[in-house]
Formats: C-alpha cells, structure tokens, sequence
C-alpha cells in the first residue's frame, strides 16, 4: 500500500521525510501502523509528538490505508 508522509521541523530530511512535499512510501504490509510508517522513514517513534492522518489527529498505533495521508510533528512549540 503507498502512504504519503510530511514530516515538520527536526522529523524533516532531504532522504527520507520532508516538510515540503507530500512523499509517497510503500509499506507492504496490509496491517501497518503508523509506528510502522515512523520506521520506515527512520523515525524514533520516541521523537513524535503530534500525528495527523487525513488531516485528523491519531496514534501510532493507528492503522494505515492505501492512499493515507500522514504528517508527522515534534514536540516543539509548546506541543
């Protein structure tokens, strides 16, 4: 399944996760997680604050469907 990530802030790098732009990640496993998600972008699931799916507030342990749209954020700001 292909699941289209943003991450904010210190979660952003130019390899794997960016703040920028949507990138579209295949994670192969039917059941994935969000915490699956943080693994394969190479996210400590201990460096997440704040997780947005389809633009409404969820978990790590929330479960993913093909076409998702996840925003990871930092505890920064107050968050």
């Amino acid at each position: 399944m292909k699941i289209n990530v943003k991450c904010f802030a210190s979660l952003s790098t130019d390899d794997t996760c960016r703040h920028d732009q949507l990138r579209s990640i295949t994670l192969g496993d039917d059941n994935a997680t969000v915490g699956n998600l943080a693994e394969q972008v190479q996210i400590s699931e201990n460096e997440i604050a704040t997780v947005f799916v389809n633009g409404r507030r969820s978990g790590l342990d929330a479960r993913l469907s093909d076409g998702d749209r996840v925003a990871l954020v930092p505890a920064v700001g107050g968050m």
